[in-house]
């Protein structure tokens, strides 16, 4: 979304078409923005088995949508972001010979942005290293990975700490697991609650997830107590990011390639705790490619608990030479004109397809 809004700032009349599927995020943020279709497709199994079977049928099912959709719209360009669910429109794209840009937002690239890549005209990666998965590496650009603007944007820090009802004087610790939260750090934040119960100097936001916020709520009541020194704050949801993100010392969360695009950007410190299931376990490897260059600590789920969380998160916050030092390797690492990175490259995309068109046109006309 990004993208597109970066194309629309670079082109008032561009047409833009989101596809995705029905039963994704997708569905319910996209259509109040730009419009929308839908193709029938499933996920794979990464085993032989009747549900591999039902994946064919359905991603049958899914490239014939996806042809009817190019044919309808006509695309000048089509940009893929990974995952199943762009397969269908990519291949469609790809035999209809529409230039395709493949955007691969993650440390290492899943199967489907592996396998497209090959063929496609250009691949944005959003780390250094990446390259080496895509064999014409002459294609391949590091753009970084696209933020939204009002994260990037710069955050009147009184307006955050009003907002939170917080004490600029106090080291803030934000912890998230991702839109829907993270139960396993939920749960390590609350053995760890009584750890840092005795530290007047520090302050905790802590972004549950909607399934999580009652649970947890109710446990903090529970180990609450009038003698604890420490500030701390439970939210189900919080749409303001960039408002969490304008107070915050030292950021603990799940990483996500928009989450690890977000703290590089704006530079933060981390302590990054993967996602165990992710696809490939591409969560560890964002993470990893982090801690590599310094800009993060790693912490695994399976070490995860609350004594290893609060020894990780004591040993960095009081130590304003580590957090300095990890800002200024995040920065390195940042890209802040990724979205108009790629939205160059599309453009270039379209005007190179032009061209071709053109000199294809005047080849008939005198008969080659």
């Amino acid at each position: 979304m990004s993208i597109i809004e970066e194309l629309r700032r670079q082109v008032s009349s561009i047409e833009v078409l989101y596809v995705g599927t029905k039963d994704g995020l997708e569905a319910q943020l996209v259509p109040d923005y730009c419009p929308f279709e839908t193709v029938r497709v499933k996920g794979l199994e990464r085993k032989l088995s009747i549900s591999f079977f039902s994946f064919l049928y359905s991603f049958f099912q899914g490239f014939i949508d996806a042809i009817k959709i190019l044919r309808r719209f006509q695309p000048d360009v089509v940009l893929g972001t990974g995952g199943y669910v762009s397969a269908p429109i990519v291949l469609a794209a790809i035999g209809l010979r529409i230039p395709v840009l493949i955007q691969e937002q993650n440390a290492e690239p899943g199967l489907t942005n592996r396998i497209l890549g090959r063929f496609a005209e250009a691949v944005a990666i959003s780390f250094p290293g990446t390259e080496r998965f895509f064999p014409r590496k002459k294609k391949v650009v590091l753009t970084g990975n696209p933020v939204r603007e009002k994260i990037i944007k710069s955050v009147d820090e009184k307006k955050a700490i009003d907002y939170f009802n917080l004490d600029p004087s106090v080291k803030t610790l934000l912890v998230f697991g991702g839109s829907r939260g993270a139960q396993s750090l939920n749960q390590a934040l609350l053995e760890s609650y009584p750890y840092f119960a005795q530290f007047r100097e520090l302050q905790i936001v802590h972004i549950t997830g909607k399934d999580n916020f009652d649970q947890v709520k109710k446990e903090v009541e529970k180990i609450k107590s009038p003698e604890d020194k420490i500030s701390y704050l439970c939210l189900p949801y919080l749409k303001e990011m960039e408002l969490a993100y304008a107070i915050a010392d030292l950021v603990v969360s799940r990483a996500g390639a928009t989450t690890v695009a977000e703290i590089i950007s704006l530079g933060l410190p981390a302590i990054l705790i993967p996602y165990p299931y992710a696809t490939r376990n591409h969560q560890e490897k964002n993470a990893k490619v982090l801690e590599r260059f310094g800009a993060a600590r790693v912490l695994l789920d399976s070490e995860l608990n609350g004594r290893s969380l609060f020894q990780q998160v004591r040993n960095l916050i009081f130590n304003d030479a580590a957090l300095n030092a990890m800002r200024e390797k995040a920065k390195k690492l940042r890209k802040t004109k990724a979205a108009a990175e790629i939205a160059r490259l599309i453009l270039t995309l379209k005007a190179s397809s032009e061209m071709v068109e053109t000199s294809e046109e005047e080849s008939e006309d005198i008969g080659w």
